[in-house]
């Protein structure tokens, strides 16, 4: 009896933790559920054996009982390996999705680099701003749900690199201007001017987190409501900063019981969001998980009914303290004349904190009395009627008109009366701009200018072969090597460029991996083989890939390519290269 007792033990244990694994945790190791079950079956059989030396009598394990335990557990390794075997699959289609995905992704991403070098107005570069940051995010997000398991297992990669911090939030919540003002929800937003405008960290997964935040917010907001994106400096130390970031609606809030629950996969606040308010049910899932590889914890507090605040704490190394010249401000009257229509606009007490943090005196102009004494007047476009705009015009001060993106039809006559128009929200970067005396630029623009095209002559001669087999990516890397300077042969895919590198000899090839007919990698080899067979200088082949995963550097360097660069190209990564491996002299 104690033989069969051990016996059924060791089977029930082996049953539990893989149905557990299966049903509770979907991406698993699942070769450790194999292995399990192949030594439960060796100790079987063992305990079979022993029982045959000893005689088994009628109150012990009989043949028949063992013989059916084997094959249960045999059936239990099968659907084990057969787990295995379909993650694996999974893995794979996951891996050509994401190709798929990020192709077209990356090709909006660097249409719009090239499209905001050339001459925009104000305007449409805020718009080409918003589409490279939306689309940057949305390539993120792409990344992480097609690697799940990523996150499961805790392996989350983060970067440490400079970045502005204040740019990364303001961009981040901008994102979503355009659907609030199509709700007519009212957005704050504030960045404390204490915190270090440039840190260290992993600024595509900061932004990630908050456009999620922001995201949930318009989504639960109802029409009129108002949303809250705030970073408030804490503490500073040991060269580094605390700073607490919040994003607050007024919507439909949460209870105590979907609290618990909200930073699980797939869940909102309950079962019927997801048709009214859309979305995977993961954003909230993979922030926490961000914020947790960041050291801190994605936190909520909420009341049903009375909206919802979702924050977190971050500790960030401090790279360059704050730009901002205080002293060319001191004693500058601001005034300030902002709409009162809406008393969930906290716009006149971050202009005023912004204007005392920059050592400017901000002079109360709501009702728009003209008999203030101000060097500058804030002007919103709610507070102008057609019996004080004509007033403006003769007004001793630089006027600014702040709008929405949704009141630019609507201006007319204003134009003609204002100096400058800005569009809302007014950020510390607007502000400073707005105020600041204006330095003569022209000077500076033309020895940029005088730079870059002596730059450009030292890169007019090379000839780059471009193994790229999508047609956007093939302009957008023609357009962006050729404002280089540089002569772009195109080859459709890896045989294309073998051929062409028989033909001609090139400075540099820049090898995409994932081409149809032949791939990068083959390419490669072949291109290796031909140099090193008929006795030619070797050639810098450049790996180009969408993936831009760790590791994939030293891989593709272990099949024979010189470098690796990811997609969209970043000309600065590609200058750099250029000049390393074609011997060009800065």
């Amino acid at each position: 009896m104690l033989k069969k007792f051990i016996l059924s033990i060791i089977f029930t244990s082996v049953i539990a933790f893989i149905s557990f694994d299966v049903f509770k945790q979907p991406v698993v190791e699942t070769g450790i559920l194999s292995a399990i079950a192949f030594v439960s079956l060796m100790i079987v059989s063992l305990l079979s054996n022993n029982s045959k030396e000893e005689n088994i009598t009628d109150n012990e394990v009989n043949e028949d009982e063992i013989t059916l335990l084997k094959k249960k557990l045999e059936q239990m390794t099968q659907r084990a390996n057969k787990f295995e075997t379909d993650i694996k699959t999974t893995e794979l289609f996951l891996a050509s999705m994401s190709h798929e995905l990020r192709t077209p992704l990356n090709g909006i991403i660097g249409i719009t680099e090239v499209l905001d070098d050339t001459k925009l107005d104000k305007e449409q570069k805020e718009f080409v701003s918003m589409i490279r940051e939306s689309s940057n995010n949305l390539r993120v997000i792409v990344n992480d749900i097609l690697d799940v398991s990523k996150l499961n297992a805790g392996k989350m990669e983060l970067e440490s690199i400079e970045f502005d911090l204040f740019g990364k939030l303001e961009a981040s919540a901008g994102v979503f201007i355009t659907k609030m003002e199509e709700k007519d929800i009212i957005l704050n937003l504030y960045t404390d001017p204490k915190i270090p405008q440039f840190v260290v960290g992993d600024p595509t997964r900061l932004s990630q987190v908050v456009i999620n935040l922001v995201s949930n917010a318009v989504k639960f907001t109802q029409r009129g409501g108002h949303i809250d994106v705030y970073a408030k400096y804490i503490k500073s130390s040991n060269g580094k900063v605390t700073f607490k970031v919040s994003v607050k609606d007024s919507g439909v809030g949460l209870s105590k019981l979907q609290q618990q629950r909200i930073f699980e996969p797939y869940t909102q606040a309950d079962a019927s969001t997801t048709r009214k308010a859309g979305g995977t049910g993961l954003g909230l899932t993979i922030s926490s998980k961000i914020m947790e590889a960041m050291g801190s914890k994605l936190k909520v507090k909420s009341k049903e009914g009375e909206g919802a605040e979702f924050f977190f704490t971050l500790t960030l190394p401090i790279s360059r303290e704050n730009e901002f010249r205080k002293e060319i401000f001191e004693n500058l009257k601001v005034g300030l004349s902002l709409s009162t229509s809406n008393p969930n606009s906290k716009w006149k007490d971050i202009l005023g904190s912004y204007l005392k943090y920059l050592g400017a005196k901000s002079v109360d102009c709501e009702s728009l009395r003209l008999d203030k004494d101000v060097d500058v007047l804030i002007v919103e476009h709610d507070n102008i009627t057609d019996d004080n705009l004509p007033n403006l015009k003769g007004i001793n001060a630089k006027t600014v008109l702040s709008i929405s993106s949704n009141e630019q039809s609507t201006i007319g006559k204003e134009r003609e009366v204002f100096d400058s128009i800005v569009y809302r929200p007014i950020t510390l970067e607007k502000l400073v701009e707005i105020i600041e005396i204006q330095d003569t630029k022209e000077d500076k623009a033309e020895e940029v200018a005088t730079s870059e095209e002596q730059s450009s002559n030292k890169l007019e001669d090379l000839q780059i072969l471009v193994a790229e087999d999508n047609a956007i990516n093939q302009k957008l890397i023609m357009a962006v090597l050729n404002n280089l300077g540089l002569n772009v042969t195109i080859a459709n895919n890896g045989e294309e460029a073998v051929a062409l590198r028989k033909e001609n000899d090139y400075d540099m090839i820049f090898m995409d991996i994932q081409m149809p007919v032949m791939g990068g990698v083959e390419a490669t080899h072949k291109i290796l083989e031909y140099e090193k067979e008929n006795g030619l200088k070797h050639i810098p082949i450049i790996a180009l890939t969408a993936n831009a995963l760790a590791g994939d550097r030293e891989k593709y360097m272990s099949e024979g390519m010189d470098d690796y660069t990811t997609k969209p190209l970043n000309i600065k990564d590609i200058e750099e290269l250029i000049y390393r491996f074609c011997d060009i002299k800065e």
